[in-house]
């Protein structure tokens, strides 16, 4: 797990915020497949299960270690957990894992580089101390995203290839991570960045599997999958593996991230997860990489740097202040 203490008042060091970068943009670039397999066995039932194991090892882990506090378990504490988990956890991953169903993986992470767009302007309103986003910041999405079309656009064909109710749904997972992810910048959550994403896990799984019983009521493919299509040895390890790395370095990273880092900044991993994508089936499967994938990596991180550039004043993960400390 990436260890991402409480920094206070002070600035977090470079080497901290590398690999915390460096966990969102790697681990997470990998679980596009593991979480399209994972669902097949029940969408909410396989990702709620996930966060409330990945909830619990995690809330323990800051008991252990002395992070809890009386205080952190308040109701309005709560409350805020329960709202970032509903967004991030049933609106964003749940998003994601129907997703998958009905949309080719790699048009899924296409869409999810309209995170951005959705955080940078979420960010700008309710955290009105920050700058309002330049043009530098508004061309580095856009390069993110050419990159991300050029590297996707001869995967999928024609837009009668594409399912309307997963690109629909994928607006909203979106929209839906972005509006958590601006949320928990807000005081009124547990002081300890550990502590506060054990408990958005915790609330989010829960909310989960609280809504696995009106889908299957309603599409019948959660619970019944879990009977009639159990999950077998190799689907548990892609599940473990999701709690793991996806949950516990990965997500843990990522709101840390949020709290230390300006929003356009963090929300640049949306660019670099589908080149992680690429380069693991061209390690693993001997996928080919041709002229287009060498073009959409330098647009994508071109787009990188050039929000990099326009966020930071001094150093590349230099600390920005936000509204919510």
């Amino acid at each position: 797990m990436v260890e991402l203490a409480d920094t206070g008042s002070s600035a977090p060091g470079a080497t901290r915020t590398a690999l915390a970068y460096g966990a969102v943009y790697l681990i997470w670039g990998s679980t596009y497949l593991a979480i399209k397999l994972v669902s097949q066995h029940g969408a909410f039932v396989m990702a709620g299960t996930r966060f409330l194991t990945a909830g619990s090892l995690l809330l323990g882990f800051a008991w252990l270690k002395g992070d809890c506090r009386r205080s952190d378990f308040s109701a309005r504490s709560w409350m805020s957990a329960a709202i970032v988990g509903f967004c991030l956890m049933l609106l964003g991953n749940g998003g994601v894992a129907i997703a998958t169903k009905s949309v080719d993986s790699g048009l899924v992470a296409l869409m999810t580089a309209i995170t951005p767009l959705w955080l940078v302007g979420l960010d700008s309103m309710m955290h009105r101390t920050h700058q309002r986003p330049g043009p530098l910041v508004w061309l580095g999405i856009a390069m993110g995203i050419a990159g991300v079309v050029v590297l996707k656009f001869g995967d999928f064909g024609g837009a009668a290839a594409v399912s309307t109710i997963g690109v629909l749904v994928m607006l909203v997972a979106t929209l839906g991570w972005a509006m958590g992810s601006v949320w928990s910048k807000r005081p009124g959550g547990a002081h300890s960045p550990v502590v506060a994403t054990a408990m958005q896990m915790l609330a989010g799984g829960a909310v989960l599997v609280a809504a696995s019983f009106p889908k299957e009521w309603i599409a019948g493919d959660e619970w019944s999958l879990v009977q009639s299509n159990p999950a077998d040895l190799a689907t548990w390890l892609w599940w473990a593996y999701l709690v793991v790395f996806g949950s516990l370095c990965g997500f843990t990273a990522y709101i840390w991230l949020l709290r230390n880092q300006p929003a356009a900044r963090v929300a640049t991993y949306a660019y670099v997860n589908p080149l992680v994508a690429i380069a693991l089936g061209w390690l693993l499967l001997s996928e080919p990489i041709g002229l287009r994938t060498f073009v959409a990596a330098g647009l994508m991180l071109g787009g990188v740097a050039v929000i990099q550039l326009a966020k930071g004043r001094k150093l590349i993960f230099t600390r920005a202040p936000i509204a919510a400390e």
